[in-house]
């Protein structure tokens, strides 16, 4: 009788251990569906910074920009005010870098923070240019920080709600 016991104990811990197995390997396959808010939107502005890299940089802040975003360039760039502000100093040419062939603007998020209510938010991180090469072949480079802000649209999609930067100072 003692050893019947025994292995039904045995039996109720095997029990155990694969269920707990099964909810494990069951919630890990929808690891996305469970990040939460803050790792959300890390993974959106890494995002951002792909389709950045892919597309040029004026793809990408059009996608991820909101209808009443502002984006505020760095040193002599006039701030934009808007998508639609945006997407016509975009088309003007020479402006942005709608080319990632041959200008390159990549980003890295380093922190992130979202609102008690979820809709609201803001990265900030490292970024980095290289631009097209100039007449002696050198391609000229450029990094700084940045902070953006985020906001939910009503399909509840993260969007650009404001963008600025620093830049580092040049190498001497």
């Amino acid at each position: 009788m003692r050893q019947a016991c025994h292995n039904w104990g045995d039996f109720k811990m095997r029990v155990r251990l694969f269920t707990l197995s099964l909810i494990l390997a069951v919630a890990s396959s929808f690891s996305p569906a469970l990040a939460g808010p803050k790792e959300d939107l890390m993974n959106t502005d890494r995002a951002f910074s792909a389709m950045s890299i892919a597309k040029g940089s004026n793809a990408a802040f059009l996608f991820y920009m909101a209808d009443d975003g502002r984006i505020f360039g760095i040193a002599t760039e006039p701030p934009i005010y808007g998508k639609d502000a945006a997407a016509k100093r975009f088309a003007e040419p020479g402006s942005g870098n709608g080319d990632p062939a041959t200008n390159v603007l990549s980003w890295s998020p380093e922190y992130a923070d979202v609102s008690a209510d979820g809709t609201v938010g803001w990265t900030d991180g490292s970024w980095a240019f290289v631009g097209a090469p100039n007449a002696k072949g050198e391609r000229p480079k450029a990094s700084g920080h940045y902070l953006t802000v985020w906001k939910k649209d009503a399909q509840g999609q993260w969007k650009i709600e404001s963008d600025m930067g620093t830049m580092n100072p040049a190498p001497k």
